[in-house]
């Protein structure tokens, strides 16, 4: 990530910043190569079954590569290279689902599924060479001994809190998995399901902004900061708050409907997770990664917050079972969010007055409730063995509430609404059709 903050700085020495990242992810993903390598049992010990133990020297270059190929999407977005960067975030994610489901089909055991993600990142990281070479001849010619102290001095905080965030956003499956068995467990990860596609999209959005943003603070535009930040927002919650309707209002039945009634408790632990779509429209990350004197405050907060649920992961378990895990998670992101927000605040001078930029997240809000609450209405009309209907019938009242209200009140994106586009729409379909039946 300390592409996005010196790139923008020093475009001139972008092979050197690239180089400097190689060098460091290189030497940092050889600690889980070697702690697995020597210590296979580490595997036992979390996930309380002997199967991964056969692949732990796999896993452990999985990860070393994963650690380098992960640039690849990196890079081009430091250096605003709109073109390339979408042509590598799709073509990665495409070859990825090729691969996987080749190894999948074809040979049907887990150790092909670890060689497809192997092959997948060496494509990556190959693809990342070449672009570079592309960029910046020889790249790897310019190493700069204290430029790379500079740089090592902004990520060392950064990569720490990154390497806590990636042990903590799994925590709670480790202790579920080691507290209650396998079974359990595949339930309580059932419920943290991933939304398709939307995790890509945000963090492609997050990546933008932080080097949008890096390039304003260093011009002290902070009221510039706090109106793009604001935008983002409003926009982000336009797509992310109805979703969250919909999914809080059919989560029961989807979960019931793609994984059998044999899963049907990871629905409570789906609802819960939905929480953090919510926090994800407001986009604290990019303004935090700008200002780097306060990179040490939030090495301590996710310090202080890792340790906190650390300890209370355990008693909520015994005493709740798996809610317990996952209210105790997502409770302690909250308080999280909530500390780096009232940090980010600060850095960027913000007022009272600049809640009125927030007007249409709190319009977005009102009419979410209200298409909520009548999805909510009209599904429970329907016999709870129709899942496919009253999945359906959320989405429409949803739709039908939000929709009009996103023209009337001017939300985000209700130009897309207006006739001319429409027409433009229609027309263009049509067309489309005739053509093919031609």
């Amino acid at each position: 990530m300390s592409a996005y903050y010196f790139m923008p700085r020093h475009p001139e020495r972008g092979g050197q910043i690239a180089l400097n990242i190689l060098v460091y992810n290189f030497v940092a993903g050889w600690i889980p190569l070697i702690a697995v390598m020597f210590f296979p049992h580490v595997l036992r010990f979390l996930f309380r079954t002997d199967a991964l133990m056969p692949f732990a020297l796999l896993l452990g270059f999985l990860v070393l590569l994963t650690l380098t190929s992960s640039l690849v999407q990196q890079i081009p977005v430091a250096m605003q290279d709109v073109r390339y960067s979408t042509i590598f975030i799709v073509g990665t994610q495409i070859a990825r689902v090729i691969l996987f489901a080749g190894a999948a089909l074809w040979f049907r055991s887990v150790k092909s599924i670890l060689i497809a993600a192997l092959l997948n990142q060496l494509l990556s990281v190959a693809v990342l060479v070449w672009y570079l070479d592309v960029k910046f001849p020889r790249f790897w010619m310019h190493f700069d001994w204290q430029f790379f102290k500079e740089q090592l001095a902004y990520a060392l905080p950064y990569g720490a809190v990154g390497m806590m965030w990636v042990i903590q956003k799994d925590l709670d499956n480790y202790f579920v998995s080691h507290s209650l068995g396998p079974k359990d467990f595949a339930i309580y990860a059932v419920g943290w399901v991933d939304v398709p596609l939307l995790t890509l999209a945000l963090e492609s959005v997050v990546s933008v902004m932080i080097v949008r943003i890096s390039s304003l603070q260093k011009e002290d535009r902070k009221a510039d900061i706090r109106y793009i930040t604001a935008s983002a927002t409003n926009q982000l919650a336009a797509i992310q708050f109805p979703l969250f309707a919909m999914l809080f209002v059919a989560g029961h039945d989807l979960i019931v409907l793609l994984y059998t009634k044999n899963y049907e408790q990871s629905a409570n632990i789906f609802l819960v997770s939905l929480v953090l779509l919510l926090l994800g429209v407001f986009l604290l990350d990019p303004i935090i990664r700008a200002y780097k004197e306060v990179r040490n405050f939030l090495l301590v907060v996710r310090i202080g917050v890792f340790i906190a649920l650390f300890c209370t992961l355990g008693p909520a378990i015994r005493h709740f079972g798996m809610i317990g895990a996952a209210v105790s998670t997502v409770g302690w992101q909250v308080i999280e969010r909530i500390l780096i927000a009232v940090c980010a605040v600060r850095v960027v001078e913000a007022r009272v007055s600049d809640i009125r930029l927030y007007d249409d997240l709190f319009k977005v809000t009102g009419v979410t409730i209200v298409g909520g609450v009548l999805a909510h209405v009209v599904r429970n009309l329907i016999p709870a063995a129709h899942l496919i209907p009253r999945i359906l019938a959320v989405g429409v009242s949803v739709c039908a509430v939000y929709l009009p209200a996103m023209y009337v009140l001017r939300l985000p994106g209700w130009d897309m609404l207006t006739r001319e586009r429409i027409t433009a729409f229609v027309r263009k379909t049509l067309g489309q059709l005739r053509s093919a039946r031609a």
